[in-house]
């Protein structure tokens, strides 16, 4: 096993049958040039990136990095694979590595940044949110650092975007939690309720705001099919107030995204409005 490239006296690149693998333990590279042979008794993790470009990512990342850091965030990324059952993307490793580098950099700084979507991000998606607060939890544990409450809801972005596999960007997840409040503040106001945030009802609601909220923000357009008038038209005699709510989503995202929402998502929305004000 002989270094391709080193990164640090702590990180090497070697070659496995044809693929880049990253290699790291403390030293692993210190007095040594390319070429040379890697101890496996120093070896203490191995990272066997999904895709090329991942590959270079990381190693990009991790340049930077020192080891007790790499450390941190693999604890991390071990308790989220475990306490998780959604498929994750590799890119959780480059996004969690970077965005925990100069976290703790702020915070060393003095610097805090506020996360204004942390309320929205807690309730749209509290899976991600309280693996987060794990996240916390460890690096509070292993640095005595208590980072502020605001990281655990930019965590759970990094974790969102890794569910997706090709990932949709923090700032995109960002967008979509905006049009997710956006509706739901106009379904609340419409009807001047309040839905209960433990019920299915509001879960089964929020699942499909997202998905509504990614085809404004990622596709930026719905695929129409005209043969859903007809059922667009009972549902508008059997559910007046719904129906005039989705129209009035329908006129908002037009006027804010300039997306025109099909009958079909009108039809859905029509649906789960509904079912939450019974």
């Amino acid at each position: 096993m002989k270094i391709k490239k080193i990164l640090n006296h702590n990180t090497a690149v070697v070659d496995e049958d044809g693929q880049e693998v990253i290699l790291i333990g403390k030293g692993i590279c210190f007095g040594k040039k390319v070429g040379d042979g890697i101890n496996p008794a120093q070896i203490e993790k191995k990272f066997v990136m999904s895709s090329s470009e991942l590959n270079l990512n990381l190693q990009k990342v991790l340049i930077s990095l020192p080891l007790d850091e790499v450390d941190l965030v693999d604890q991390m990324i071990q308790n989220i694979r475990l306490s998780f059952t959604k498929k994750l993307s590799d890119s959780l490793y480059v996004s969690l590595c970077d965005h925990i580098h100069y976290a703790l950099k702020n915070y060393q700084a003095g610097i805090s940044i506020h996360n204004d979507l942390l309320q929205e991000i807690s309730h749209f998606y509290p899976d991600e949110y309280k693996l987060g607060l794990a996240c916390i939890e460890i690096i509070s544990k292993q640095t005595d650092i208590r980072l502020p409450i605001d990281e655990a809801g930019f965590i759970a972005m990094h974790i969102i975007n890794a569910e997706v596999e090709n990932g949709i960007g923090t700032s995109n997840i960002r967008r979509i939690t905006i049009v997710v409040d956006d509706v739901l503040g106009l379904i609340s106001e419409y009807f001047r309720i309040h839905i209960d945030e433990s019920s299915l009802t509001y879960f089964r609601l929020i699942n499909h705001l997202k998905y509504f909220a990614r085809k404004v923000v990622i596709d930026r357009q719905f695929d129409d099919n005209q043969k859903d008038e007809k059922l667009l038209g009972m549902l508008k005699e059997a559910y007046p107030d719904a129906y005039l709510c989705a129209l009035n989503i329908k006129e908002f995202i037009r006027a804010k995204y300039n997306v025109d929402s099909s009958n079909e998502e009108l039809t859905y929305l029509i649906i789960h409005i509904q079912r939450s004000i019974e």
